[in-house]
């Protein structure tokens, strides 16, 4: 749970600190490992080994701009849920807003601007990456209207958790994949949707999650997910198999010969997932996520394809 920040005598307010938690930034491994499980997959050749690699600097773009549109989504969320009356209580969201530490115009702005930063990244990815450019335009569409709509209306028509799947476990894995592949690119979309479906499930976990703490209140707004559609019994079950659902997927990967034997790697974040599944806590299921995802990429990309 947050805890405010406080604000120094005399009227000032430590701005920067603000802004950072307005993002919510405990909830970026959410972007950060579908990106690096792309690259990893680019690198190694999945789906087709003619123009095999990755680039670093292409690498650092598509992951700023995750991050950009990520937090704008976020920033947004708050600003949205706020004037809608959904957030009233002092932990409501990232907080910034129910303690009054920034006004909503400001939660509004911020939330654009870092959305506006992420379209800038993706016409700089277009003029760096010409070869991608059937990959990156769809993908930047698709990834700003998930973040855009998401806020406005899906995540109130329980549909949050398959924008977020989509978005942020298939859509990003692909993404960073087809930029820095594109020789493999829609032909290996299959098998890359196909791998990124132990992130999907973790980075569902996280809103799921996040879903069953606020269950109660958004039912006394009206908002509809699936934690308040399937009630506490029902929301257990999906959080057992969004937790742990990855490592009995990517068990079955090895066994298929999709995956090197290596990506058993995983199982050593299996104490950070039960103690995720004990604990409900949302940034320490974050934090699960980030562990299991780099365990998930380096298993992969430290042995050659099987």
């Amino acid at each position: 749970m947050d805890t405010a920040i406080p604000v120094p005598a005399g009227g000032g307010r430590p701005l920067l600190s603000i802004y950072g938690r307005a993002t919510r930034a405990f909830s970026f491994p959410a972007s950060i490992v579908p990106v690096i499980v792309g690259t990893v997959l680019a690198a190694r050749g999945y789906g087709g080994a003619a123009g095999a690699g990755w680039n670093p600097g292409i690498f650092v773009l598509i992951l700023l701009g995750a991050l950009m549109a990520h937090a704008g989504g976020n920033v947004l969320n708050d600003y949205y849920d706020f004037r809608a009356g959904v957030d009233t209580r002092p932990d409501d969201g990232s907080g910034v807003l129910t303690q009054g530490l920034l006004s909503p115009g400001e939660m509004f702005r911020f939330g654009y601007a870092l959305l506006a930063g992420a379209g800038l990244i993706g016409g700089i990815l277009l003029v760096v990456a010409p070869g991608a450019r059937a990959a990156i335009v769809p993908l930047a569409v698709i990834g700003l209207g998930c973040a855009v709509l998401y806020t406005l209306a899906l995540k109130r028509l329980a549909l949050g958790d398959l924008v977020i799947m989509i978005a942020f476990g298939g859509g990003l894995t692909f993404g960073a994949y087809a930029v820095q592949h594109p020789a493999g690119s829609y032909g290996a979309a299959g098998l890359i949707l196909l791998l990124s479906i132990p992130l999907t499930l973790l980075v569902d976990a996280i809103l799921h999650a996040n879903n069953m703490r606020d269950a109660e209140t958004d039912k006394a707004t009206g908002t509809r997910t699936i934690a308040t559609l399937l009630g506490a019994p029902g929301s257990l079950v999906l959080h057992t198999v969004l937790i742990f659902g990855p490592p009995v997927v990517t068990v079955v990967f090895v066994f298929l010969r999709l995956i090197p034997v290596s990506a058993l790697a995983v199982l050593l974040s299996a104490p950070l997932l039960i103690k995720a599944f004990r604990s409900g806590d949302v940034p320490f299921t974050a934090q699960s996520d980030l562990v299991f995802g780099l365990l998930y990429a380096i298993g992969i990309g430290v042995m050659p394809r099987p």
